[in-house]
């Protein structure tokens, strides 16, 4: 079992960014193993993985730009009807939660309402790449980039 599954283990619940999702889509060389350990973890029954629409929006801006729509409409069929991930939408509870998530540590609107879709949910962990959420402290936030081999 690899350091990444170790840490996976201990939650029940995970918040998941947009990167791990287009890693694994797009099989990133550097981050499709990690993404595919994630999603692995995930398909568990005791598990459940946790997203924002934001990542509906994040990760469909470069397929629509290339008039790739069957890569935009493979993406929202992928999050909105997951078994493994649910997708929260945006509404005045979570827009409150990244208001004082953005006021606390000072991050990016996209990313707070990641992150307070995440811990609506009762997420203990998060999954990103972004080094600048590993400031949050609600959470574990788990970086990629720090179980790269």
């Amino acid at each position: 079992m690899g350091k990444l599954e170790q840490e996976l283990a201990a939650h029940a619940t995970i918040g998941v960014d947009t990167a791990p999702f287009i890693y694994l889509w797009e099989q990133h060389p550097r981050y499709f193993a990690l993404s595919e350990t994630l999603f692995r973890h995930l398909k568990k029954p005791q598990v459940q993985g946790i997203t924002s629409i934001i990542t509906l929006i994040e990760a469909c801006v470069l397929p629509q730009r290339q008039g790739r729509l069957d890569l935009v409409q493979a993406y929202e069929r992928a999050l909105l009807h997951s078994r493994q991930v649910r997708t929260l939408p945006v509404d005045a509870v979570l827009a409150r939660r990244a208001v004082a998530l953005r006021a606390r540590y000072d991050v990016r609107v996209p990313d707070a309402l990641q992150v307070a879709a995440a811990l609506e949910a009762g997420a203990t962990a998060f999954v990103t790449n972004d080094r600048r959420l590993a400031k949050v402290q609600e959470l574990h936030v788990l970086l990629f980039d720090d179980y790269v081999a």
